[in-house]
C-alpha cells in the first residue's frame, strides 16, 4: 500500500511538470493512464518512464534557457556558415511570392539570433523593400541582440538600410511591444518548433499581422548530427546518456497545416526538403556548436568535465570521418519550410 502512495505521489509531481511545458510524449501518456486507472508499476518500469520525461525536461530547459542562448551568441553566427542555404532561400522566395517583399510596411525576424536570416534577407531583398518599412528583430536572448547591434554598426556604413533595423528583447509567445496589425512580414528561422508553445506564438504572430500578411517558418524535423551526438553521448555516459527527440508539434507538414488552420492562416506553402551541414574540415562545427556552447549540443554535453567533452569530441570527430567519405562530406538533415497568410 505504502509503495502505490508513493507511486502515485511520484506520479503527480511527474505528470503535473510535464503538463506545464505542454508534453504530448509516449512516456508521459502513459504514466497519465496508470495514474488515472490506479495501476502500480513495476520498479523497472517506473525508472524507464521517469527516465525518458527528465530527458525531455533537459532538453526543453536547454532549449528555452535564453541565458544559455545569449552565452553562445558570439559563435552561433559563425556555426551558420556550415549550414546548406536552401531552406532559407525557398523561404524568401515563397513569402514574395504570396506577399512581395515590395509591398512591405513591416518585417518582424523572430527569433532572430545573431541577426543571420534578417541578413540574408537585407542582402537579396533590401532594394526592393520600400524606404518607410520597419526592419525588427526580436529575440528572448539578449546576447542575440547585441550581435544584432554589433553587425548592424558594421554594415550600415555600407547599406543604409542597416541603421533601419531595430533590435528588441522580447518572447516570441507574446511579442509585447509589437502593436496589434501592423505588421506585413514575419519570419521565424527555426523558432516555432523551439518555443515551449509554438500554438501561442503563432497566435502572436496572427495578432501583429496585418490582414493577409505572411508569416514564413522553417523547422527541423530530422538532423544527422543531432543523431551522432547522441550516439557520442552514449558513449561516453553509456546508459545514462540522454536521447534526443525533435519536438513533435511543429514536426510534420499535416501538423503545421493544421496549425495554420486553427490560428487563422492560410496554407500557402508547406514542404520538407534536405539540409546540410559542411563538415570537410569539422572543426568549425565542432568550435561553433559544441565548444561554443550551443544549447543544442549542450542538452548532451552540459554537464561534462573536460575529460568527458573531450572523449565526446573525439568519438564524434571519428563518426564524422567514419561516415562522410568522398568528396561530398556534408551532414544531411530534414527541414520544412511554412508560409501562412493571415485571413481577414
Amino acid at each position: 500500500m505504502r509503495t502505490k502512495l508513493v507511486q502515485i505521489f511520484v506520479l503527480r509531481r511527474c505528470i503535473r511538470k510535464a503538463s506545464e511545458i505542454y508534453l504530448h510524449t509516449s512516456s508521459y501518456k502513459y504514466l497519465q493512464f496508470h495514474l488515472q486507472n490506479n495501476l502500480l508499476l513495476t520498479p523497472v518500469t517506473l525508472s524507464h518512464r521517469l527516465t525518458s520525461l527528465t530527458q525531455i525536461l533537459k532538453m526543453q530547459n536547454a532549449v528555452h534557457n535564453k541565458d544559455q542562448w545569449s552565452i553562445s551568441a558570439s559563435s552561433y553566427a559563425q556555426g551558420h556558415q556550415q549550414l546548406s542555404n536552401a531552406p532559407v532561400e525557398t523561404l524568401f522566395a515563397q513569402m514574395d511570392r504570396v506577399k512581395p517583399f515590395s509591398t512591405a510596411t513591416a518585417i518582424l525576424d523572430v527569433g532572430c539570433g545573431p541577426g543571420v536570416t534578417l541578413s540574408r534577407l537585407i542582402e537579396k531583398y533590401g532594394e526592393q523593400v520600400p524606404l518607410d518599412a520597419r526592419l525588427i528583430a526580436l529575440d528572448f536572448s539578449a546576447g542575440m541582440i547585441e550581435q544584432v547591434q554589433k553587425m548592424q554598426k558594421e554594415k550600415q556604413v555600407q547599406n543604409p538600410i542597416w541603421s533601419r533595423v531595430e533590435g528588441k528583447v522580447g518572447d516570441a509567445q507574446v511579442l509585447d511591444g509589437i502593436d496589434d496589425a501592423s505588421i506585413s512580414h514575419i519570419t521565424g528561422t527555426m523558432v516555432y518548433n523551439l518555443v515551449e508553445d509554438g500554438r501561442r506564438a503563432l497566435e502572436a504572430a496572427y495578432r501583429v499581422l496585418r490582414p493577409e500578411g505572411v508569416v514564413g517558418m522553417t523547422l527541423g524535423k530530422s538532423a544527422e548530427w543531432m543523431d551522432m551526438m547522441a550516439e557520442a553521448a552514449h558513449h561516453v555516459r553509456r546508459d545514462s546518456a540522454p536521447t534526443y527527440q525533435f519536438p513533435k508539434g511543429y514536426g510534420t507538414l499535416d501538423g503545421i497545416k493544421s496549425e495554420f488552420e486553427i490560428v487563422g492562416f492560410s496554407a500557402e506553402f508547406v514542404e520538407s526538403m534536405e539540409i546540410s551541414i559542411d563538415v570537410s574540415d569539422p572543426k568549425p562545427f565542432v568550435d561553433t556548436f559544441i565548444r561554443g556552447k550551443n544549447p543544442g549540443a549542450m542538452f548532451f554535453v552540459g554537464d561534462y568535465s573536460e575529460a568527458e567533452l573531450d572523449a565526446f569530441v573525439d568519438f564524434l570527430l571519428g563518426l564524422i570521418g567514419e561516415r562522410c567519405k568522398g568528396e561530398s562530406k556534408r551532414l544531411r538533415g530534414e527541414a520544412i519550410v511554412a508560409v501562412g497568410k493571415k485571413l481577414g
